[in-house]
């Protein structure tokens, strides 16, 4: 299995090779993006929302952001979830999502795990990104026992960071049968930050 760090968010659609499991997207406002966010966590003391967005009504996104950031912030987030659903119905052919827009003051998910779900888009606007292991060096006996705590890497592997305003889509267990997701947690040193996760719906 490989990974793709890339600029071209077209290279998205390389999600259904069967030998790619995660791609990162080098956003083109990446600076700007941190900056905003990192207004955002300064001026909110708590910050967590949950929606089901549709492609057809974007102004649930407008409706659904805090009330209480500037409007440049606002634009910031309303263009990178529009952006974002826009791409992924393109690349997975939904049209629906459960987004999360959240700050985070501690590790959420300290192990390393595998999301039982088909993928997900991940974006740390602000702060460290998520952290996770190449499949190849995933130690899974370790992985596998719930009762061990240790980092389930083989001898020669690292946990590798996903970049800070990055468009992150990696694999969750339910992707293909021959996969069983990406090995990844949340990042362990202590800081801030702004989370955006996508999680596409299929329709059954």
């Amino acid at each position: 299995m490989k990974s793709i760090i890339s600029s071209e968010v077209n290279d998205l659609f390389e999600i259904h090779m069967q030998d790619v499991e995660l791609i990162s997207i080098i956003h083109p406002k990446i600076k700007e993006v941190e900056t905003l966010s990192q207004e955002i966590i300064d001026s909110t003391d708590e910050l967590e929302l949950r929606w089901i967005q549709e492609l057809n009504n974007l102004n649930l996104i407008e409706d659904s952001l805090p009330v209480s950031i500037s409007s440049d912030q606002r634009t910031m987030l309303f263009d990178q979830i529009t952006e974002s659903c826009k791409i992924l119905a393109e690349v997975l052919g939904c049209s629906r999502f459960a987004v999360r827009l959240a700050k985070l003051r501690s590790p959420m998910c300290p192990l390393f795990h595998v999301d039982q779900i088909h993928c997900r888009l991940l974006i740390a606007l602000c702060g460290n990104g998520t952290e996770w292991i190449e499949s190849e060096m995933v130690d899974r006996e370790i992985l596998l026992d719930r009762k061990n705590i240790n980092v389930p890497l083989k001898n020669g592997g690292e946990i590798k960071p996903m970049g800070t305003g990055h468009w992150c889509l990696l694999k969750g267990g339910k992707w293909q049968t021959n996969f069983s997701g990406v090995v990844h947690r949340s990042p362990h040193e202590i800081n801030d930050r702004l989370l955006l996760s996508l999680d596409p719906i299929f329709d059954q």
